[in-house]
């Protein structure tokens, strides 16, 4: 069995970071001479577990990277809408199982990490986020920074890669964009797991399985976590030492 994924490509990049990057699609950033999200599309490409595969973006700009293989769909006006779009246009093949809901700014995803993702998925889950600590992130990343959450189970970091079921998607939509537009304040996260999770992420007492009871009460879906993820999963591309940590990284 084959899971269906939506790559998400609609970010942008203006300022003196696109100066720098030399791009303002971030699928588009050269890592290595290839596009980001070619190097995303080729690992999808491989797994044996991914099926159909739709980028959602601008279409007349990404066509050239993306290549004519795969459909390509318009993007919306914010993240949600751009998840929607991808998840209405393999609706089919997904129908009610889970879908694989993967960023396109990750330029060291593996088949591995994707395979072991899914492998240890609980099947019986709507969502699956898998998570990593520390440690095991930086041996492999060395010299590399990240967003560290800070938990009573240690420090903590999300993969750029999820796994969907698409009717909870549809269920939850407006929180879901409430937590895309709070996804860099911590604390403005935790807020939306209500006033007590939050007071409990404050002081350092939050735990992960408090967090995944609260996100299952809050959304009505059995949200799960994937614990000791592959770091593949987790580097991603935001500030300008991302794009020349992956450069070097990439060329060692």
């Amino acid at each position: 069995m084959t899971l269906p994924a939506v790559v998400t490509a609609g970010g942008r990049l203006d300022g003196d970071l696109a100066q720098a990057v030399g791009v303002t699609v971030k699928a588009l950033a050269p890592i290595g001479g290839v596009p980001v999200v070619r190097r995303v599309l080729d690992v999808l490409e491989r797994c044996a577990g991914v099926g159909e595969i739709v980028v959602v973006g601008p279409v007349g700009a990404l066509r050239g990277a993306v290549g004519e293989g795969i459909s390509l769909v318009d993007e919306g006006e914010s993240g949600i809408d751009n998840v929607r779009r991808g998840l209405d246009a393999i609706r089919g093949s997904a129908g009610d199982g889970l879908v694989l809901l993967c960023a396109s700014d990750i330029p060291f995803l593996s088949p591995e990490a994707i395979e072991d993702l899914i492998a240890r998925a609980p099947q019986d889950a709507d969502l699956v986020f898998p998570i990593l600590g520390r440690a095991a992130y930086e041996r492999e990343f060395p010299g590399q920074t990240s967003t560290w959450t800070k938990l009573k189970d240690g420090e903590l970091t999300g993969g750029s890669v999820l796994l969907v079921r698409p009717a909870a998607i549809e269920k939850n939509a407006a929180l879901i964009e409430r937590v895309f537009e709070a996804r860099k304040n911590q604390l403005g996260m935790a807020r939306l797991l209500g006033v007590a999770v939050a007071m409990k992420f404050k002081l350092g007492r939050l735990t992960i399985d408090e967090a995944e009871k609260r996100a299952s009460e809050i959304t009505g879906c059995r949200c799960r976590v994937l614990r000791d993820a592959h770091p593949h999963l987790a580097c991603d591309l935001d500030a300008l030492p991302d794009f020349e940590f992956a450069e070097r990284h990439d060329a060692a």
